[in-house]
C-alpha cells in the first residue's frame, strides 16, 4: 500500500465505526420502545389493526421491518393521560409548539411499568382517503415518520403492518432523563 491507499483505509475505518455507533446509538436499549397509540376520531376503526400489529410483533418477539430490527416492549391504547390525544398528536406532525407539549407528555409519562415515560407516540387518522401513520419521538427535535395506504389496502393485515413498521422502524429508545 502507498501513503494514499493507507490514508483512504484509515478513513474508510474510521467512517465505518461512526456509522456503526450511530446506528448503535439509535438501536435503543434491549427493553425496547415504549410506544403511546392514539388516533383521532378518524383513526379509530384503525386501532384494532395497530394492536394486531403489535400481537403480531410480540409473537415474533422482534420483527424485522423493512431491514430495521424493531423492538418494542410496550404499547399503550389506555390509561394515558387526559391531555394525550390523537388529536393533540396528528396536530403535533405540523405544528412545533404542538410538538413540544406532546413530547412533554409522552417523556414525563410515569406508570408501574414506565418508569422513563414513551419514547413516541404512534398517531393515525384517515385522510384524503388513506390511513396515515405517523412516528413521533418524544425528542421534538427528531424528523416524524410518516408512512401511509389507500383504505383498500389497509384491510390487508400484512400491508398494515408494512406501514405500521415504516412509521416506527427508525424510532429510537430516549434515554432517560
Amino acid at each position: 500500500m502507498n501513503y494514499t491507499t493507507t490514508t483512504l483505509f484509515k478513513y474508510v475505518v474510521m467512517l465505518a465505526a461512526m456509522i456503526t455507533g450511530a446506528t448503535a446509538a439509535h438501536a435503543g436499549s434491549p427493553d425496547g420502545l415504549s410506544i403511546a397509540a392514539v388516533g383521532n376520531a378518524s383513526g379509530a376503526p384503525y386501532t384494532g389493526a395497530i394492536k394486531q400489529f403489535v400481537a403480531d410483533h410480540h409473537a415474533r418477539e422482534v420483527a424485522d421491518c423493512n431491514q430495521s430490527m424493531l423492538n418494542v416492549a410496550n404499547v399503550y391504547f389506555t390509561n394515558l393521560p387526559p391531555q394525550l390525544t390523537g388529536d393533540l398528536a396528528v396536530a403535533a406532525v405540523h405544528d412545533k409548539a404542538k410538538r413540544k407539549r406532546l413530547g412533554k407528555l409522552l417523556t414525563r409519562f410515569r406508570d408501574a411499568t414506565l418508569d422513563h415515560g414513551f419514547d413516541a407516540a404512534l398517531a393515525y387518522e384517515v385522510k384524503d382517503g388513506k390511513v396515515r401513520l405517523y412516528g413521533i419521538s418524544g425528542d421534538p427535535d427528531e424528523k416524524v415518520l410518516v408512512s401511509s395506504l389507500t383504505l383498500d389496502e389497509a384491510q390487508d393485515q400484512k400491508k398494515f403492518n408494512v406501514a405500521v413498521c415504516k412509521a416506527v422502524a427508525s424510532l429510537f429508545v430516549l434515554a432517560e432523563p
